[in-house]
Parts: structure tokens; C-alpha cells; sequence
């Protein structure tokens, strides 16, 4: 789980700006609240590791499952139901049954079956219901969704699941005067994604507040650097992870052209 503050990410950022005698006085607490969301959900995009997780996630009755929408209820993570309903960008693997309840590991789904061979070998394979899941059919095109062989019984079922989700966003700033991600504040929220990624994150937000407040060749210059290394880290990390290069020229998501927010 992240221990990166909001409050200490932002205060770096603002230093890093020279905007922290007072904080925020030339780049508002709500714009870099919008920034590090982007950047979250940028780095959730690109690199998927940034936020994957391991659930115990209950399935729906029937072949048919979706991970766009878990409510709390529905999800537990190490044991405990999450504080707010969850959702799904791209599902990973099942990786075991863990029974009615959620907390009994069970049988071991095996990886994904093409749907082709469920369809040739036993056509009639939607119909059926079991005690457990014994193995998953995943398409790359549809992310959210997938089926599982047996269909799920009417009480449902629970596995272990390896998803990406969407990160969680960080509640949006106060107004001019009543900012509540302070550096000197007592806000407690942390970012939604690994700790791992805070370099990328300060980057993301120093490069989109100054092409926000590009009034000069200087802001110019000093938000192309960022931007640079925002990009050049994103290339290099998919790469040691996936093997490929996205291969990104630009910052993802900035005003075009350069200042063009302001």
C-alpha cells in the first residue's frame, strides 16, 4: 500500500517550482490535485504494475463476469472489504477459488482457455453451474470482462484475482485561502498508486503546471525538462517491464499547444 502523502508529494512539487514562500501562491492547490490524478491514471494506462493488486473479488451468477464496477461488498482485501467500491481497468489473472466466504483458499485456476476450444469440446458450457471455478476465458480487447467455466451458482462464489484498477482519486483541493494539502498541514491522504512512481508523479505535475503558466521561454524551457524526464522514464520502465517501448514523444494529456490552458 502507498505512505506517499498528498500534502508531502505536493510540497516537493511546489519546492521544486519555487512556489512554497508562500505554497501555492503562483500554481493553485487544485490544479496540481488535477495533475497528479492525471498522472496516476497516465502511469495506470502505461504501466499497469504501477497499480496492480490481489483481491479476493466475489463473482456474479453465470458465465459472464465484469470487473467495471466491485462494490465494496463485493471485494476484500486481505480479509477486510475496501472503504469505497472499486474499479476495474483490465483484468490480470484468477489465480484460485477462495470459496463462499472469501477467506478459504481453495483449487487453483489454471491460466486463461482459448474460447474456441470451451466452444468445440462443450458447446453447451454456459449453461453449466459448479462449486468452484475451474477455469477463465480472457479476451485483451475487452479488459473488464471475461468467463469462467463452470458458470457461478446463484450464491455466488469467491476467487483471487489479479487486476489492474483504476486508481483512486484524490478528493480535489480547497479554495484560494483554505488549501488542504498544505506541506505544514495534518492531511493524512495518500496517493492511490506505488511509492515507486512518486519521481514520475512530481515530474508529470511540474511539467503540466508550468505549460499551465507558460508565460516565458524560461517557464517554456523548464517545463520541456520535466516533461522530458516524465516521458523518457515512462519509455524506459515499460520497457524493463513489457519489453516494449510506447515509444512517447510528448507528455500524455498536456494543453496543446504548450500554454494553451493558461
Amino acid at each position: 500500500m502507498p505512505s506517499t502523502l498528498v500534502k508531502d508529494l505536493l510540497g516537493q512539487a511546489s519546492a521544486m517550482l519555487q512556489d512554497d514562500d508562500p505554497q501555492y501562491t503562483v500554481h493553485p492547490e487544485r490544479a496540481m490535485v488535477d495533475a497528479l490524478n492525471d498522472g496516476q491514471m497516465l502511469l495506470a494506462i502505461y504501466l499497469p504494475s504501477a497499480c496492480s493488486r490481489i483481491d479476493a473479488v466475489r463473482l456474479k451468477p453465470g458465465t459472464k463476469q465484469s470487473i467495471e464496477l466491485l462494490p465494496t461488498t463485493d471485494v476484500k482485501v486481505d480479509g477486510v472489504a475496501p472503504s469505497a467500491d472499486v474499479q476495474g481497468m483490465q483484468l490480470l489473472e484468477l489465480i484460485c477459488n477462495m470459496g463462499t466466504d472469501g477467506l478459504t483458499p481453495g483449487a487453483a485456476i489454471p491460466a486463461p482457455i482459448e474460447r474456441r476450444l470451451l466452444d468445440q469440446g462443450q458447446p453447451n458450457w454456459h449453461a453449466l453451474t459448479g462449486t468452484k471455478v475451474r477455469q477463465f476465458v480472457f479476451d485483451p480487447e475487452t479488459p473488464r470482462q471475461f468467463f469462467v467455466e463452470p458458470g457461478v451458482p446463484a450464491e455466488r462464489l469467491w476467487v483471487l484475482m489479479s487486476y489492474v484498477p483504476v486508481p483512486a482519486r484524490i478528493p480535489a483541493g480547497g479554495p484560494d485561502g483554505a488549501e488542504i494539502y498544505g506541506a505544514a498541514g495534518a492531511s493524512t491522504v495518500k496517493i492511490s498508486i506505488g511509492d515507486e512512481n512518486r519521481m514520475d508523479l512530481l515530474n508529470y505535475i511540474c511539467a503540466r503546471m508550468l505549460m499551465r503558466k507558460a508565460d516565458s521561454a524560461i517557464d517554456d524551457a523548464k517545463g520541456n525538462k520535466y516533461e522530458n524526464l516524465f516521458v523518457a522514464s515512462l519509455n524506459a520502465r515499460s520497457t524493463v517491464l513489457t519489453g516494449h517501448n510506447p515509444n512517447l514523444k510528448r507528455l500524455p494529456m498536456a494543453p496543446e499547444p504548450v500554454g494553451a490552458a493558461s
